[in-house]
């Protein structure tokens, strides 16, 4: 393939952003087929270097082998994705791996400059998102959180309506910087199209709309529809360039059935978000409009709750379901009032009826029926056998009239009410009594009733999910996900809970700060997915071992931060040595035994939790480096 079958795929569609670089190889990793002409800024090597080559020549055998575990072996039509690290002379570099039909798309881009504490920032945004009240507060503190932590000026949430236009999404506080930077934001040209941002990929980033794009060289047919470097198309570049906008990130939020809405962020400058701090972004934009979606349906559910009060005095007061004695009592009073032989409820293929009326299969015929011919309002008649539906359902009946309700629920129809006359015995004919005007207007009364009951229901079926879908968000808040323990947030919590309740009841209470040792060596040698495994296991078994009354929670990485109450020093240094010791009789497998090394302090009158959690920090570490797998403790201050 080298020099012979090279070709440059010129259009815009098959070319990339200069900040990475692109391979494509075959589905069975064998060759290099395509490559991005800037690859030598990256790799070191040229297009005609590497094309038909081994990727694994390329890249190196653990990479590829790893992309290639994780990918799968190109089963075709498969779409899916990998990552992993690429250490190269220059920069480390990040690879995503596209599973493809007919290829596989490799894309580089360096790892870029992140902060030691940025998975920290982005968890205190979550926090604070997981304690917000109103979806307009959610909404302003992740777009808040987007700008602090992206650096671009201004950050948008647009919803995508039925007919695909964007609308954008207000919220509590849009400062003025985030405006000044590019034009307003209400402003008609600032306004997404609704082509924008293909929904392909659930995060698009646009480094510098200046660069020139980067093209491909090689032999075969190429879709960079999932690709993150894919070149900016012209609808994209026109929208940023009203903007006065050269980079943007933005988020595609996607629920069960479609893509949902976008979020937009821009800035005047050029600006790379390394891969980790997108992957953090995104899961804090989907955690915040999970968030989103609970508190908008609680507001409706309170938005109902608070139409249904007014309507008490049409008999909504009572706080169960209508039973079916309730609703055969109502159903008598209103066949004696519309002087009717019978009365039926149709409700979601169920069938309540009293008197003579049709049989109930008949029933649901007449009630599909009249969702088609008459969905939204009333229907009524005295001459049934010259009506189509009466033709239809009830042929040579002795039931000549019949008044129809629709039972609405969320403006569509839910069911019917239905009540027949027959005809007067003194009267000839097929006719019985018209439905008079009061008749009517009574039976629509009737059925706006039912219809808020129906409502009531529903809603507080809807009350009752929300309330455990806001103890599923409370549990994941204080829960670390990866120890299933109490997460960092919590355990400050109850560390200062605890420490408040030995100030003011003059009771000890201590503190156990240990570290897994030689953790490091544990990921680098088993891999990431075991050292989470030995977290949980650790965690559990420390667990198991401490009162009821004690707290265990993850302090971060491979810390963890035992709080004693009414536990004085000696007692704490008994049950750390317990621990230190009991542990190492335990096996890990893959891993065999692990050790651990503890800090032990007790607390003093004056302590804060920052005094409390140095002290206990400073004694592990001078465990550590007197040998690990011991106890140390801080004693009391001088």
């Amino acid at each position: 393939m080298r020099g012979t079958n090279q070709r440059v795929l010129a259009d815009t569609a098959s070319a990339i952003q200069p900040h990475g670089c692109m391979i494509v190889v075959d589905q069975r990793w064998r060759r290099v087929m395509l490559t991005s002409t800037n690859l030598k800024r990256f790799l070191g090597q040229t297009p005609a270097d590497v094309l038909g080559r081994s990727p694994s020549a390329l890249l190196g055998a653990d990479p590829i082998s790893l992309l290639a575990s994780r990918l799968g072996k190109g089963a075709a039509g498969r779409s899916s994705t990998a990552t992993c690290r690429l250490e190269t002379p220059a920069q480390p570099l990040h690879v995503t791996a596209h599973g493809m039909a007919s290829n596989i798309i490799l894309e580089l881009e360096p790892f870029g400059n992140l902060t030691d504490n940025l998975a920290d920032l982005v968890a205190g945004w979550g926090s604070r998102i997981a304690e917000a009240d109103s979806p307009a507060e959610v909404l302003a503190l992740l777009l808040k959180a987007l700008r602090e932590l992206t650096g671009f000026e201004a950050a948008e949430a647009y919803r995508i309506d039925d007919d695909g236009h964007l609308r954008r999404l207000p919220a509590n506080d849009v400062p003025v910087a985030a405006r000044n930077g590019c034009r307003d934001c209400s402003a008609t040209p600032s306004r997404p199209p609704k082509n924008l941002f293909s929904g392909a990929i659930p995060l698009r980033m646009i480094a510098d709309t200046t660069a020139n794009p980067v093209h491909l060289t090689g032999a075969g047919a190429l879709d960079l529809s999932r690709a993150a470097l894919r070149a900016v198309p012209t609808h994209e570049r026109c929208w940023l360039r009203q903007m006065k906008a050269h980079a943007a990130l933005v988020i595609n939020l996607q629920d069960a059935q479609r893509r949902w809405g976008l979020i937009a962020c821009h800035g005047p400058r050029p600006c790379y978000l390394a891969p980790t701090l997108r992957h953090l972004l995104k899961l804090l934009a989907h955690t915040a409009f999970q968030r989103y979606a609970l508190l908008l349906e609680r507001e409706e559910s309170l938005r109902r709750r608070q139409f249904l009060t007014m309507t008490a005095r049409l008999g909504t007061r009572r706080q169960h379901r209508l039973s079916t004695a309730s609703l055969l009592a109502a159903a008598k009073s209103c066949k004696h009032y519309f002087r009717a032989c019978g009365i039926a409820l149709v409700y979601q293929g169920k069938v309540l009826a009293l008197g003579k009326r049709p049989a109930a299969r008949t029933l649901q015929e007449l009630g599909a029926q009249l969702d088609r011919h008459s969905p939204d309002t009333f229907w009524c008649s005295h001459r049934l056998s010259l009506t189509a539906i009466g033709k239809t359902c009830l042929p040579r009946s002795d039931i000549t009239g019949m008044l129809a309700v629709p039972l609405t629920n969320e403006s569509r129809p839910a069911g019917w009410l239905m009540l027949f006359r027959q005809a007067e015995e003194d009267q000839e004919g097929e006719a019985s009594p018209p439905w008079s005007a009061t008749d009517r207007q009574a039976a629509a009364d009737i059925g706006r009733l039912l219809s808020t009951e129906i409502t009531i229901w529903r809603t507080r079926g809807r009350c009752r999910r929300l309330y455990a879908r806001n103890a599923r968000l409370k549990h994941l808040a204080h829960i670390d996900p990866v120890a299933q323990i109490t997460n960092r947030y919590r355990i400050e919590e109850l560390l200062q809970a605890e420490l408040t309740i030995a100030e003011h009841g003059d009771k000890p209470c201590s503190l156990l700060l240990f570290d897994i040792d030689h953790f490091k060596r544990i990921n680098d040698t088993h891999g990431h997915d075991t050292g989470d495994q030995v977290l949980r296991q650790v965690a559990l078994e420390v667990q198991a071992r401490l009162r009821g009354s004690d707290h265990l929670g993850r302090w971060g990485g491979e810390e963890f931060l035992i709080i004693a109450p009414d536990c004085d020093l000696p007692q704490a240094v008994e049950l750390a040595s317990r621990l230190c010791q009991e542990l190492l009789d335990i096996s890990f497998p893959p891993v065999g035994t692990v050790s651990i090394s503890i800090g032990v302090t007790a607390w003093q009158p004056g302590d804060t939790s920052y005094h409390l959690v140095h002290r206990a920090d400073m004694a592990m570490y001078q465990a550590k480096s007197e040998g690990r797998a011991c106890v140390r403790v801080a004693e009391a201050r001088g």
